[in-house]
């Protein structure tokens, strides 16, 4: 789907992102950070905006293909939530910089058109985990008592938090373990027999 100067600027856009917010990302920086010219890049994207929704497609499609299979494996429902949290977290760990990207509110401003593909991709990942948690309450898995849109927002909400303590803690703590000792209290939590 990408050429391989595509996921080098895509990458290195992350990088710039990262190191100096949505401004960081111009043409120039790109190509001085690749080391290529200016029109190198424009071979390959029209133009900045047209970057950031590639970087925002590639990091959506890997999401889409692997909470899909997670979701639809035979797995228990807690096998699926703890892939799910690991698959995040482990790809976040290797690629701190996709954090920057997704959660800085900076991009979206004024670009509806990016904020909807965010929105979209939050929405996919909440179905599939409502859908994992719902066969979870079928199951007599995961307790009943409680909405399983509710639930989800919590799983949603350890998730989000382990990445914004990860930021604060400069990325030294280890995600994925921090990570699966939060999700293995919430299963504990919302469970209906020990998991």
């Amino acid at each position: 789907m990408y050429t391989e100067r595509q996921l080098e600027i895509i990458h290195t856009g992350i990088k710039l992102i990262a190191e100096k917010g949505l401004q960081g990302l111009t043409i120039k920086n790109l190509s001085n950070a690749i080391g290529i010219s200016e029109p190198a890049i424009y071979r390959h994207y029209k133009n900045k905006k047209e970057i950031l929704v590639n970087i925002i497609d590639f990091f959506s499609g890997s999401t889409e293909s692997n909470i899909t299979r997670i979701a639809q494996s035979d797995l228990s429902s807690f096998d699926k939530l703890r892939q799910a949290f690991e698959f995040q977290f482990s790809r976040l760990q290797k690629n701190p910089a996709l954090i920057s990207v997704i959660s800085s509110e900076e991009i979206y401003q004024g670009e509806d058109y990016l904020k909807e593909k965010i929105r979209d991709i939050t929405l996919l990942v909440a179905g599939k985990l409502e859908e994992i948690v719902k066969e979870g309450q079928m199951k007599k898995e995961i307790r009943d008592d409680v909405p399983s849109s509710q639930i989800t927002i919590i799983i949603m909400g350890a998730m989000r938090m382990m990445m914004v303590k990860w930021q604060l803690f400069e990325q030294k703590i280890n995600l994925v373990e921090e990570g699966s000792k939060i999700l293995e209290n919430v299963l504990m939590l919302i469970s209906k027999k020990e998991c």
